[in-house]
Order: C-alpha cells, then sequence, then structure tokens
C-alpha cells in the first residue's frame, strides 16, 4: 500500500501537482530509503527519454538532492553543481542533478565516500565540470551539519561553509539574515560564525544570530553556554545565557546587555523541529505547542522515532496527519478534546 501511495506522489511532484503537506509527506519517504529502487528506474527512465529530460528540471532535481543531504551521515560528501543559463547546458545540468540524486541516496544507505572532486558520467554527457566545494543553504529549513551541530535557518535567510575543509581542518561559516545554532562541544576546533566583519566564536553552546541586510546591528544571543563575539581586531566580549551583545555593522560599536533569550528568538517558537526524538518526546513538544492533550492507546508507539520539520506555522491536523502517516499508526479526538494515537507501534 506504502509503495503505491509514494509512487503516486512521486508521480504528482513530477507534474508540480503535490500540495505543500504531501510534497512533505514524499520527502519523508524519501528519506526512509525503503523505495531507492523506484526513483533510481524513474530517473534512469527520464535520462534514457531526451525528450522527457526536462521534466525532472533544476528546480526539482536541486530540492529533493538538499533534502537528502540535509539527511546525510557526517562522512557523506556533497555533490555540487554550477548554474547553466543556455538551454542546452541547462538540460546537461539537469541530467547531472538527476544523477547526483541517484548517487546520493545509495551514498547515503552505503556510508559510500565521494571524493570532491568526482564528476558523474552519464551516457549523453559530452562534458565535464568540476566540483564546488562551498555548500549553501537558503531559506528556514533545520540544516544538520558534519559535526553532529544543527542550524535552524529563518525565513530570507542563508548559510553557506565549505565542505572540504569543514570539521576536519576548521568549522567556520557564513550567515546572511538569522539563524539559531545548536553546537556540538569540540574544544580543538571551534565553532565560527561570520556575519560581515564580526564573528563569533564557540566550543559547543546554543545561540541566536540577527544579522538582516536590513538591520544596521548584528544581534547574538546566547540561550545555553557561552559565546565568544569579537573581529579581526578585538574581542567585544564573551556572553552567558540571557546576554546578549549588539554591533553595529558600519562603526563597529557595540554593547553588551542582559536579556530574555526567548524573546530574542521568537521567530523559531513558531517551527515545530522533531529531529530523530521517539514520539514520547514527539507528543510532549506538540501539546505544549498546541495546548492540546495527546494520549497514546498503545504505548509501544513512544518507542517509535520520528524526525520531520514543520517551518510554516502548521496547524494541529496536517502535523498529526504526517506523523501518523510516517510511523504508521492513526488518530483520533476523544469527546473531551483529547487526541488519542492509536497503531502497532515500536518495540
Amino acid at each position: 500500500m506504502y509503495q503505491n501511495v509514494f509512487e503516486e506522489l512521486f508521480e504528482r511532484y513530477l507534474n508540480k501537482t503535490l500540495s505543500e503537506a504531501d510534497e512533505l509527506l514524499l520527502m519523508e519517504f524519501i528519506q526512509e530509503g525503503s523505495h531507492d529502487d523506484y526513483i533510481k528506474e524513474k530517473i534512469n527512465m527520464i535520462l534514457k527519454e531526451k525528450q522527457n529530460t526536462e521534466i525532472l528540471d533544476a528546480e526539482k532535481g536541486d530540492h529533493i538532492l538538499q533534502y537528502i543531504l540535509a539527511q546525510t551521515p557526517a562522512e557523506t560528501k556533497v555533490i555540487s553543481i554550477a548554474e547553466e543559463k543556455s538551454s542546452s547546458r541547462r538540460i546537461f545540468r539537469t541530467v547531472i542533478v538527476a544523477a547526483a540524486v541517484i548517487a546520493l541516496l545509495f551514498a547515503v544507505r552505503s556510508a559510500f565516500f565521494y571524493n570532491q572532486n568526482t564528476v558523474i558520467a552519464t551516457p549523453q554527457q559530452t562534458e565535464t565540470e568540476e566540483t564546488n566545494s562551498i555548500l549553501s543553504y537558503n531559506g528556514k529549513q533545520l540544516i544538520h551539519l558534519p559535526d553532529g551541530s544543527t542550524i535552524v535557518l529563518n525565513e530570507n535567510s542563508s548559510i553557506e561553509y565549505d565542505q572540504s575543509s569543514f570539521n576536519s581542518k576548521t568549522r567556520e561559516v557564513k550567515l546572511t539574515g538569522e539563524a539559531y545554532f545548536d553546537i556540538k562541544r569540540n574544544e580543538k576546533v571551534p565553532f565560527i560564525v561570520h556575519t560581515g566583519k564580526v564573528s563569533t566564536k564557540v566550543l559547543g553552546t546554543a545561540f541566536n544570530i540577527n544579522a538582516f541586510t536590513n538591520s544596521d546591528h548584528i544581534e547574538v544571543t546566547v540561550e545555553r553556554g557561552k559565546v565568544q563575539v569579537g573581529d579581526d581586531q578585538k574581542i567585544y566580549g564573551i556572553i552567558i545565557p540571557n546576554q546578549q551583545i549588539k554591533v553595529n555593522k558600519a562603526t563597529l560599536v557595540y554593547e553588551q546587555n542582559n536579556v530574555k533569550a526567548e524573546e530574542a528568538m521568537v521567530w523559531k517558537s513558531k517551527y515545530l523541529i522533531l529531529d530523530n526524538i521517539n514520539m514520547e518526546e514527539a507528543i510532549a513538544l506538540i501539546s505544549q505547542k498546541y495546548k492540546t492533550p495527546i494520549k497514546l492507546a498503545n504505548q509501544n508507539i513512544k518507542n517509535c522515532q520520528i524526525t520531520a520539520s514543520f517551518l510554516n506555522d502548521e496547524d494541529l491536523d496536517h502535523i498529526m496527519k504526517v506523523i501518523c502517516s510516517v510511523i504508521e499508526t492513526e488518530y483520533h479526538y476523544d469527546d473531551k478534546g483529547t487526541i488519542i494515537l492509536d497503531g502497532k507501534g515500536c518495540e
């Protein structure tokens, strides 16, 4: 039954008739890895039929590729494709993206190592492209970094880093806009966020940086741990939880204040991120956010693991439908308005 659902979702995705909710469900299916053979067969068929090559356009290829990359193991290398202008080169780029999707699906499952200079060839390929080691993320999303750290990126924001050296020599990223960082501790390799002339340096902590281009200031706010803020010339200060350093972008004049961290990162409270947690933890987060009690008809459900990100202030029913689809359960409301989650659960 689930294979038929996946195939229908994939076909609708290629034809641009998929709703946002169904698109999220499709990406969850892809991440599970149980439909790799179907995807490989489908993309190979598209590649063989030149007249249909543009069905899987660059945008769709990048979307699937980006989602898979966000879920890959730390050692998996990224195959980056440069933007092309001409129609013929757009088709070539589409072929490469499609091939990259196939390769990455199997890299995720088998922990296969790709060298950063790898070029994927196809029967129709008549030229080669070198990979770009700079990996970029744009728009609101949850990002998993190779060192185990995570970034929640706000809308109209972007993050980039050099994947060829990240975590082996340095842990440095460049931020435009706003993001929340939860950094794995590594005393040998500090984590550094560059926002213009200002650098934020940590060993392992959780903090927020607001550096939107339409603002005159950069604000660094700490939720957990310690953060050092400064530039190439000096250190402005070291701040702890519920403290903030605010820096003027033009003059680099700064001030340090006590704040409420949750107020500085209120934008993040609209997101619901279930990052590889069990259903017991997920239910607690959902109940807290939507002020609705949730009970389990089968206690084995709490053992199921779930990974899902809801970044568009989705309603409760939408979230429950997606979760139930992923862990193969059902839900209903009782006469008191409590959600009852039922299914076989996980051992």
